[in-house]
């Protein structure tokens, strides 16, 4: 939390000192400095201090920014926790990022989007705020047709060396070490961070399918335990030189090296009306590693008008993994020796993002506008070995897979009064090419948005928005090789995919007012060509599980927040979105139609009994969602933070996820030829203790 604090010496007869607070500076109004002589009267003259406080939550015409670089609890938490205390946003218990529950949202940190290996190694002490866009402008590019989520990062930092550490654990062993230090001197900052973290997840999995075959119905049972391990380290640096008052360069840069090792076990048993077909145990081990990093050199020029500026971005990334999978049956029925295979894989990734960005305001009116360049490759290599051993008739793969996309793109907004309304309107050009194997699309889209908003009175606002954008294919929906999972359950992806189109319609209804606010919003959002996910099976009674575009699908909705006070002590924030999606297409020749209501959303509460104590709350889940061959069941989970400042400078904590047990999820598929319930749940929560030290001038 920022705070400017102003001294203004007033008279003696002044009882007390007075604390005023406000959401946004004075005005500057000349101010009497004290005087420097040093009689008695004037070094005991009291002052009032006027501070004011930066607030949690901004609304600006396209996007809501929720500050959270004060927030106690940033030296423990990784990006994907603050997340999930954000309105709108919400992440499973399988780490899926959702926004007003469509999963379909896109992740930048800085304007850039987020590879995965740099998002799972952010740390909350590294943010300083989080822009939330459910119906972005046409500044933003149009993949994430269900909206953007922005991680800003902090750039000023205070003069001398400063930093933080921080480590956590608990007696499963999962466990994380994290530190950051910064050096300001002069035009020069400089700042690096290390860390390491190993998580342990345990599902169990409970499955049943019933499938018509042409000697009858055959059903399937099944059971589980899971056992993921992934661990990863990383180290980023960034030195940034103020060429001038108004220029400043910065180049910074990451590297991180993920590991994984997953461990399943489990039985599956298989019968008709004659007895039992099949019963075996399955058993498979997968290690995966890899090794990626990002330079981004950034340069921005603040110019002689009032909030002029120009940024201009240039981001280089790659990265490399290789997956193994060994799986091993042992057979009762039939009897027969234990069978063994394995699939293996290598990728390769690499991307190259040049992007600028020019702001100017126009009197009344503000122009944005700017340019996005980027080049996407990668290669994959696919092997397995005995897969006939275990699925008659199934030939073993050795395949090579590239893809590659270039997509240019330019955008222009202007936002200017419009009578008693404030107009933002915007138009992106996008230009955009990929190869996929054997096939080759290219795309050309006139991307228009609009936002508007009109102040109802000093406390409430009107508000309004929409948007065209287009979600392409990504590169492991199109690689059109099959991956078995195991014995009864295999994926393969589609190259003949399209771009899905969304149109976004939203108006809304925001209060604002000291120590309260609230939104609510009535939103409509229709996509043609959606991406979603298939199976159908094999005449081996394997389930293959693939993504295709359907026609249409839609979603419908009301959202409602509030953020304020329940006492002086306790805080709290509600998020609540109840929609009504459908979804409707033909799939192996049969038309489909399903629609559902549903909900998302999250409530969370902040209780400081003390100065140095702090605990929070979060309560999250959502509904059942709805598929165009089934569902899926929601969830609910209750998180659990406490922080107690032992020192100014040492704070210990204790985090709690899932306190109730409740992460479990059921996904349910309808096909022709029968269908399949899994149910999936982990076994017990996590209660992680914590340690951090802070040292220069850094609070926490």
């Amino acid at each position: 939390m920022s705070v400017l604090s102003v001294f203004v010496p007033v008279l003696a007869a002044s009882p007390a000192a007075v604390l005023v607070q406000a959401t946004e500076p004075p005005a500057a109004t000349p101010v009497q400095a004290p005087s420097t002589k040093t009689d008695k009267a004037t070094d005991e003259t009291p002052v009032i201090v006027v501070t004011a406080r930066k607030s949690s939550v901004t609304n600006k015409i396209d996007r809501r920014v929720y500050d959270v670089a004060a927030r106690p609890d940033a030296a423990f938490s990784s990006a994907n926790d603050v997340l999930a205390r954000i309105p709108s946003v919400t992440v499973d218990p399988r780490g899926r990022i959702a926004l007003r529950g469509n999963s379909q949202v896109k992740v930048l940190v800085d304007g850039v989007e987020a590879r995965p290996g740099v998002l799972n190694n952010l740390q909350a002490s590294d943010i300083d705020h989080i822009e939330v866009m459910t119906n972005p402008s046409a500044q933003f590019s149009s993949d994430g047709s269900g909206g953007i989520i922005n991680l800003v990062l902090k750039k000023k930092r205070k003069d001398g060396l400063n930093g933080i550490w921080s480590v956590r654990g608990d007696d499963d062993g999962r466990y994380s070490a994290n530190a950051n230090v910064s050096y300001k001197t002069g035009r020069w900052t400089a700042n690096a961070s290390v860390g390491v973290n190993r998580e342990l997840t345990v599902t169990r999995t409970d499955g049943r399918q019933h499938w018509q075959t042409t000697s009858g119905l055959e059903t399937t049972t099944g059971a589980g335990r899971s056992t993921t391990s992934p661990r990863s380290s990383y180290e980023s640096a960034s030195i940034a030189y103020d060429l001038s008052p108004k220029d400043r360069l910065q180049l910074s840069g990451n590297h991180y090296r993920p590991r994984a090792l997953s461990k399943d076990a489990g039985t599956v048993l298989i019968t008709d009306l004659s007895g039992v077909l099949d019963d075996h145990a399955e058993s498979t081990v997968n290690p995966d590693r890899g090794e990626g990093g990002e330079i981004t050199a950034h340069y921005t020029h603040t110019g002689a008008i009032k909030d002029e500026h120009f940024d201009l971005d240039i981001t280089y990334g790659s990265s490399q993994s290789q997956e193994s999978s060994t799986h091993r049956l042992s057979h009762t029925v039939p009897s027969q020796a234990d069978q063994a295979y394995t699939y293996l894989n290598n990728g390769r990734d690499s991307s190259l993002t040049i992007k600028g960005d020019y702001e100017r305001p126009f009197g009344t009116s503000r122009l944005t506008a700017g340019f996005q360049a980027e080049q996407n490759g990668s290669d994959a290599r696919s092997r397995s070995e005995n897969i006939a051993a275990i699925v008659p008739g199934e030939a073993d793969i050795d395949t090579a897979f590239s893809y590659s996309r270039q997509n240019l793109a330019g955008y222009v907004t202007w936002q200017t009064p419009l009578g008693r309304w404030v107009v933002m309107p915007g138009l992106r050009i996008e230009a955009d090419t990929w190869d996929a194997g054997a096939v080759k699309r290219n795309d050309l889209r006139f991307l228009p948005s609009l936002n508007m908003n009109r102040d109802l009175s000093d406390t409430t606002k009107l508000v309004a928005s929409y948007s065209h954008r287009t979600q392409r294919p990504d590169v492991f929906q199109l690689n059109p090789r099959r991956i078995y999972w195991s014995r009864l359950y295999a994926y393969e992806g589609n190259p003949n995919l399209v771009s899905q189109d969304t149109d976004s319609y939203e108006i809304g209804y925001e209060f604002a007012d000291k120590g309260f606010s609230s939104n609510g919003s009535l939103y409509y959002r229709v996509n043609k060509n959606p991406q979603t996910d298939t199976r159908r099976v094999t005449a081996d009674q394997v389930v293959i599980q693939t993504v295709v575009n359907a026609d249409q699908s839609r979603a419908a909705g009301l959202e409602l927040t509030a953020k304020g006070k329940l006492m002086k002590k306790l805080d709290y924030s509600l998020n609540l979105n109840l929609f009504d999606s459908e979804v409707a297409g033909m799939v192996g020749g049969e038309t489909l139609r399903r629609q559902n209501v549903t909900y998302s959303g999250n409530a969370i509460i902040d209780y400081k009994p003390r100065p140095k104590d702090w605990i929070q709350l979060t309560l999250s889940g959502e509904g059942r969602g709805v598929a165009l061959q089934g569902y899926k069941t929601g969830y609910y989970r209750l998180d659990m933070t406490y922080r107690h400042k032992l020192t100014a400078k040492w704070t210990a904590s204790v985090r709690a996820f899932d306190l109730l047990n409740t992460s479990k999820q059921t996904d349910i598929f309808v096909t022709p030829e029968g269908d399949s319930r899994t149910v999936s749940r982990k076994e017990r929560p996590a209660i992680m203790i914590g340690i951090a030290r802070s040292f220069g001038n850094t609070g926490q």
